[in-house]
């Protein structure tokens, strides 16, 4: 399986172009989709207070490593 991802800023250009995909021949079906990645001002704030909280005290983060054992353990991931 392989995935591509298309990003378009207009609805226009999101409609012709699933057309065209859902016109051809392809051996498989092909799925297509539409993803809404608008960030809130709350989402983006909270980002933010994050962030600050780490660059003020980067000891109570935790590596990309230790999340994954945390959830390996807890989770079996």
């Amino acid at each position: 399986m392989k995935t591509i991802t298309v990003c378009l800023q207009n609805d226009e250009d999101a409609e012709l172009l699933k057309s065209v995909l859902q016109s051809t021949q392809f051996k498989e079906e092909i799925e297509t989709f539409e993803e809404e990645e608008e960030y809130t001002d709350e989402d983006i704030a909270e980002w933010d207070r994050r962030l600050a909280e780490y660059e003020k005290d980067p000891s109570k983060g935790k590596s990309i490593d230790e999340v994954r054992q945390i959830l390996k353990q807890k989770y079996g991931v």
